[in-house]
């Protein structure tokens, strides 16, 4: 597996902030595993939540349980059934505005 590099994730993590959460369903397990460890080393183990929260979706985007994710990340199960029914809300309402934006 050959390995990315800090451009193509940096790359990677602009575009999801920038809005297109939609891009996290179409990465490859490398590019995945890179987002994740790089999200992790800046953010996670400094103690950010919404790096937290971010990491909470990315797993649970490809296909985690509520409950391993909880155990990962050393949460309660609830409070990451919470989250994640949160950002489905928020994808939800950006969808709607979007749709609205483009009719004619």
């Amino acid at each position: 597996m050959s390995k990315l590099s800090q451009e193509e994730v940096q790359s990677l993590r602009s575009r999801i902030d920038r809005g297109e959460p939609e891009l996290i369903a179409s990465l490859t397990r490398e590019q995945f595993f890179a987002l994740l460890s790089h999200d992790y080393d800046t953010s996670f183990a400094a103690g950010k939540a919404s790096a937290q929260k971010e990491i909470l979706c990315m797993l649970a985007a490809d296909g985690m349980p509520p409950e391993k994710i909880a155990l990962l990340l050393r949460m309660e199960a609830e409070t990451v059934r919470e989250i994640m029914a949160a950002k489905r809300s928020h994808i939800e309402k950006c969808k709607k505005r979007l749709e609205q934006a483009v009719k004619p």
